[in-house]
């Protein structure tokens, strides 16, 4: 494949350390009740920082697919096929933002602040149970659509790398050394 059917080496590193930070976050907030109650302080901050760290990755991702366009699609990709990719890659960067804009105040009004390990943010709010609550409910809904989303469009790579055999997938892979 030529350079020019591939993301660049910034959008290609970008994609997979939010991917894999998704998956993380994710992961802690479908386990944090597992942990002993004495580390759930620092799993959900954990958690909380990985949530800052996808939505500062994700700002920079979309500045940056502004001045770096994505590669054009082969041309046996389908009209359809081509929608649903700018649809889905739409949806894939309004949830990477939103879900971590939901829980970084779902957070704050449980009374909880960030810490960093250098500097703490402290919440200026009081423990809410009145707006944490439907937030939490949000930042879990926004959570679950983002791995569906997420799946649906791993599993449209996948289709298209090994069933169609048209090389999307390889658009985003890692450069290996002589490429």
């Amino acid at each position: 494949m030529t350079s020019a059917g591939r993301y660049d080496t910034v959008a290609i590193a970008l994609h997979w350390s939010i991917a894999l930070l998704i998956l993380l976050a994710f992961a802690l907030g479908l386990t944090v009740d597992d942990f002993p109650k004495a580390w759930e302080a620092r799993v959900v901050n954990f958690h909380a920082l990985i949530g800052v760290a996808i939505l500062v990755l994700s700002i920079i991702r979309l500045f940056w697919r502004v001045g770096h366009p994505a590669p054009e699609l082969p041309v046996s990709v389908a009209p359809l096929a081509r929608t649903a990719a700018k649809l889905g890659h739409a949806g894939l960067y309004v949830l990477m933002i939103v879900v971590p804009a939901i829980g970084i105040p779902t957070l704050l009004f449980r009374g909880r602040g960030l810490d960093f390990g250098f500097f703490q943010i402290a919440s200026p709010f009081a423990r809410t149970r009145e707006i944490f609550h439907p937030l939490t409910e949000a930042h879990e809904i926004a959570s679950y659509a983002l791995i569906a989303l997420a799946v649906a469009h791993t599993l449209a790579a996948l289709y298209h790398q090994y069933i169609r055999h048209d090389d999307i997938l390889a658009r985003m892979a890692p450069r290996h050394g002589g490429d």
